[in-house]
């Protein structure tokens, strides 16, 4: 019968090394020597920490939004991105107040002193996003003419929606924030 030795150490196998710097062994220690039980219990805390629930998710929230905010400096850093940012912050776009001037319009459609004039507040509507619609193709052409200028080897894909979605954002909740005043040059 062989009898195979699982649990013990080999003669042959390499001690580990200690990991701890060695202590006189004359000094006396301030703790008690913790028990095996104790000792893998912090030796698992630290490797895999148990968290609560919330803690959990806290962190986990934190982390997410870390990438995000990497994420997002990442893809806003683009060159055509900035120029297209700078064009849009540095003039005043009527699509800013589109959103407040339609609410208002639909407001005045109700109410009843103004049912025959209801027409005209449609004609209004309709006028005001023709120029809505006319500013966005000027800011796109004077756009393009900037990007063929300035960085040539930029794509451009994407970028008119992206202006026209800064277009019509109020000033101060655009994100990333302007960086350029109005009237100023870039």
């Amino acid at each position: 019968m062989i009898h195979v030795a699982l649990f013990k150490k080999s003669e042959s196998a390499p001690a580990p090394e200690p990991v701890a710097a060695p202590r006189d062994p004359q000094a006396k220690k301030n703790v008690p020597t913790p028990s095996r039980r104790e000792a893998e219990a912090a030796r698992r805390q630290r490797v895999n920490p148990s968290l609560s629930p919330k803690e959990a998710r806290r962190r986990d929230r934190e982390a997410n939004y870390a990438s995000r905010q990497r994420d997002l400096a990442r893809q806003e850093d683009q060159p055509g991105r900035v120029l297209m940012r700078n064009l849009i912050d540095s003039r005043f776009n009527p699509a800013e107040i589109a959103m407040p001037v339609l609410l208002g319009v639909m407001a005045l459609a109700f109410i009843p002193p103004l049912t025959p004039y209801i027409q005209w507040l449609l004609y209004l509507t309709w006028a005001f996003i023709a120029v809505i619609i006319l500013d966005a193709f000027l800011m796109w052409r004077r756009f393009k003419i900037l990007a063929a200028q300035r960085i040539p080897e930029a794509p451009l894909r994407g970028m008119l929606m992206y202006g026209f979605n800064r277009q019509m954002s109020f000033r101060r909740w655009r994100q990333p924030p302007p960086v350029i005043k109005r009237g100023e040059s870039f």
